[in-house]
C-alpha cells in the first residue's frame, strides 16, 4: 500500500476508492496523447522526488501513467492527482479525427473509463487519484484540503484565457521549491502561441526562477 496515495484519497475522496469493482477489460487501452513522456516529467521527478504531483488536463492518461511508472520505479511514496472533467473540450468537437475518442454513450462521453482501464492496465492505480472535476474546482478542493504539490503540470485548454486562468489558479497552491510545467509551450510562436503568449505574460508579473523551455513545454520553479 503507498502510504501517501492512502492518505491523500482519504483527504479527497473520504472511504470511497474509485477502482473499487471496476472492470478494466470492459475498455480497451488506449494510449493516445502527445507529449506524454517529455523530458520535463521525468527529470522533475528525479531532482524533486516528489511527494504530490497535480495534472491538470489528463485525456486518456499517457502522461499521468509516465509520471506514476516513474514514481513506482523510484519507490517513491507518492501520487499524481489527475485533474480533468474527461469529456473533452471544444477541439475535440471541431476535430473530427478526435471526436471518437469521448466514446460517447447516449449522448455523453465515457472517457473516464478508458482513463482509469489505462491506468488499472499500466498498474498504477496505487498513484493515481482521479479527480473529475474542472480546473477551477479542482483548485478550490485541493487548496481547503491543504495540499500542497511539489510538481504541478498544467496540460488542459490552450486558449491564452483557459491558460492564464490556470497558471492563476494553480501557481499559489505550488508548494515552495517546487516545480510548474507548462505543455504545449513553443518558444517560436509557430505551435499554439496562445499558450506561448500566456506563460510569458504571465511570468513577467511573477516572481519566479529557473525558466526553460523545450519542444513542446516550459518548467520553471517557486523559491523555497
Amino acid at each position: 500500500m503507498n502510504s501517501k496515495w492512502e492518505e491523500v484519497r482519504r483527504s479527497i475522496l473520504g472511504e470511497h476508492d474509485p477502482y473499487a469493482g471496476f472492470n478494466p477489460h470492459r475498455y480497451a487501452v488506449d494510449m493516445q496523447g502527445w507529449n506524454s513522456r517529455h523530458l520535463f516529467l521525468s527529470d522533475s521527478i528525479e531532482r524533486i522526488r516528489p511527494r504530490i504531483i497535480v495534472e491538470i488536463g489528463v485525456w486518456k492518461g499517457g502522461s499521468t501513467i509516465f509520471m506514476a511508472e516513474k514514481l513506482k520505479q523510484r519507490e517513491i511514496s507518492a501520487v499524481v492527482i489527475a485533474v480533468d472533467t474527461f469529456l473533452g473540450s471544444w477541439e475535440h468537437y471541431e476535430q473530427a479525427k478526435h471526436f471518437p475518442s469521448l466514446l460517447h454513450q447516449n449522448g455523453y462521453p465515457s472517457l473516464f473509463y478508458t482513463f482509469l482501464t489505462n491506468v488499472v492496465r499500466a498498474g498504477v492505480q496505487q498513484q493515481v487519484i482521479p479527480l473529475p472535476l474542472d480546473s477551477a474546482n479542482a483548485a478550490h478542493v485541493i487548496g481547503r484540503k491543504g495540499i500542497r504539490p511539489d510538481i504541478i503540470h498544467i496540460d488542459a485548454g490552450h486558449d491564452f484565457e483557459a491558460v492564464t486562468n490556470d497558471l492563476k489558479l494553480w501557481w499559489p497552491l505550488l508548494a515552495p521549491g517546487g516545480v510548474m510545467i507548462a505543455d504545449d509551450y513553443d518558444a517560436s510562436g509557430a505551435v499554439w502561441p496562445s499558450v506561448r503568449d500566456a506563460v510569458d505574460r504571465f511570468l513577467g508579473a511573477t516572481v519566479h526562477c529557473n525558466f526553460e523551455a523545450i519542444p513542446y513545454k516550459a518548467r520553471w520553479g517557486k523559491s523555497a
